[in-house]
């Protein structure tokens, strides 16, 4: 049963809609034992840069920590950070400065085209974006000393609105050479489950990319919500494990015991 859930926004995140407390009022009455809250930091392609106030953040988790560790919830914290592999330098800065539980890497942005929307297909092969992206995640995983690596699903979002369920045996090589990567360098994959009761699916694809994370020596695969809202958390736990089990893999959980409250 898997009671942990370490990717979520809260309103330190420009699209974050609940609060720290909030959420993590909302994981105890699901169940979950352990949370990481990881606000956004982000570069846009329009040359802004969004990061939360940090001190103000780290009182917020240090405050709710104790709050909620009577309660049985690990409150941990992070962040996610978008296309990290592309501003190293700024990323190694502020992950220096703070002491992070939980660090994630993204990819949000591809070509300068927000991966979220299907126009970041126009007037190409759906294909070519596919295996482009995975080389982008490849990147990640090789250099940003990052713990999870997340939305290697959240391209087959756009795609398959757009395009229909991925072949994706047509870019096997691509999608191998990131799960390869991922576990070379001791990243931890991460399964986002907020759409995977999604008509029309693409669960099968979901499937075969964490098999090949298996073949590739992966065990640990992070199920995470990615919520922006209380709503949002714990959604389709049930279908996750479900699909880590038929890959082979186990649902990853940090160990609490390490975490100081």
């Amino acid at each position: 049963m898997i009671t942990s859930d370490l990717h979520m926004h809260s309103t330190y995140s420009l699209d974050g809609n609940n609060t720290i407390a909030e959420m993590c009022e909302q994981a105890l009455r699901l169940g979950l034992t352990e949370i990481a809250i990881t606000d956004h930091v982000e570069w846009p392609p329009n040359g802004a840069h969004q990061r939360p106030d940090f001190d103000r953040y780290f009182a917020e988790i240090v405050e709710n920590r104790a709050r909620f560790a009577s309660q049985g919830l690990t409150l941990l914290s992070g962040l996610e950070l978008g296309n990290p592999h592309q501003h190293r330098a700024e990323v190694d800065d502020l992950l220096a400065s703070y002491a992070f539980d939980v660090v994630i890497g993204s990819m949000h942005w591809l070509a300068g085209q927000n991966i979220h929307y299907p126009r970041c297909f126009d007037g190409q092969d759906p294909y070519d974006v596919y295996a482009r992206y995975f080389g982008e995640i490849e990147q990640i995983a090789a250099t940003v000393d990052c713990e999870i690596i997340a939305h290697f699903d959240r391209i087959f979002w756009p795609g398959t609105s757009r395009f229909g369920p991925p072949q994706i045996e047509r870019i096997e090589r691509p999608v191998r050479q990131a799960m390869r990567a991922i576990v070379e360098h001791g990243r931890i994959l991460e399964l986002n489950t907020r759409f995977l009761t999604h008509t029309p699916g693409w669960n099968d694809a979901l499937l075969t990319v964490l098999r090949w994370y298996h073949a590739e020596g992966g065990q640990f695969v992070a199920a995470d919500s990615d919520a922006h809202r209380t709503a949002e958390l714990g959604r389709n736990l049930a279908v996750a494990q479900q699909l880590i089990d038929a890959a082979g893999c186990t649902p990853y959980r940090r160990q609490a015991a390490t975490i100081p409250v």
